[in-house]
């Protein structure tokens, strides 16, 4: 199928950057149609926007000496500017096997995915150190945060080529990846957030007690947030391959008070940790979980 030129959407939802074989490119158009609002703070330093001068000191830059001043007043000063401080940006990826559920074509897997790509061009676009940590078959495989040029498309191409099986590791395993260090840092959590013996809220006490600023996007299928079945179906657990035979009607309304509750109360727990959870429908654009983070990180900038 051949993709349209871009004709400005408003709207950037999962089935429409899932026509879009170029990942970068869905990235770019999520952005773009979501960008309100960016990390940053002041500082003084090497940046493009000229900000005051200072005497030479042993170990500054040469090229930020000013050679056409020091001519006039045969002395060296410094070009002081005001540029952004970058961070770390840990980008941790659910790729387990619940993450393989699909509805209208779409998983939540490739949702994940684009949203994934979406942020690390964010990062990349300023400055920020990326790393990408995919969490897959009780394993993580990590791309450790770097600031180079080329940082952008390991990630991208990482992304590009993972599936979803199996469960989250372990915590020591996810620990050695993210190599935790005092350095400040956004780990943004992407997934389904589904736990077996709170792993997830594990992880999230084990970032925010390191001081790590940790984001969880959540993202859930209408099918499931409304169990939107007809008939008896099988349910399928997509980690265990379990199954259970239902009938819909006589099971919607305790399968969905259940979740509620049960995702209440994992929220709950996440925030009473100092993590935040940002609610991602997929079935709904992307503009709308993206704008609560950056607007929430502009309001904490």
């Amino acid at each position: 199928m051949t993709v349209a030129p871009d004709t400005g959407y408003r709207f950037v939802t999962a089935r429409t950057v899932a026509l879009l074989k170029d990942l970068e490119l869905a990235a770019r158009r999520i952005v773009e149609g979501s960008m309100l609002g960016r990390h940053r703070s002041r500082r003084a330093g090497a940046g493009l926007e000229f900000s005051q001068y200072r005497s030479y000191q042993p170990g500054d830059d040469l090229r930020r000496v000013d050679w056409k001043l020091y001519a006039r007043s045969d002395r060296h000063f410094v070009r002081e500017a005001e540029s952004e401080t970058s961070v770390v940006v840990r980008l941790v990826l659910d790729a387990t096997g619940s993450m393989a559920h699909e509805e209208d074509g779409v998983s939540k897997f490739d949702y994940a995915r684009f949203l994934a790509a979406a942020l690390a061009l964010l990062a990349h676009r300023q400055g920020d150190a990326l790393g990408l940590s995919i969490l897959r078959a009780g394993r993580v495989e990590a791309i450790h945060p770097r600031r180079d040029a080329p940082q952008l498309h390991r990630v991208l191409h990482a992304l590009e080529r993972a599936t979803p099986a199996g469960r989250w590791p372990t915590w020591d395993r996810i620990e050695r990846a993210l190599a935790l260090d005092p350095l400040p840092g956004l780990t943004l959590v992407i997934g389904d957030l589904r736990e077996r013996d709170r792993e997830i809220e594990a992880a999230a006490r084990h970032l925010t007690g390191a001081r790590h600023e940790a984001t969880l996007f959540e993202i859930l299928g209408r099918q499931e947030r409304e169990f939107g079945y007809r008939g008896v179906v099988t349910i399928e657990d997509l980690e265990t391959f379990e199954r259970l035979d239902l009938d819909a009607a006589v099971v919607r309304e305790t399968a969905i008070a259940g979740l509620a509750a049960e995702r209440s109360a994992l929220r709950a727990r996440l925030e009473h940790r100092g993590a935040v959870v940002v609610a991602c429908p997929l079935d709904q654009p992307f503009e709308g979980p993206l704008r609560a983070y950056l607007t929430r990180r502009e309001r904490l900038a």
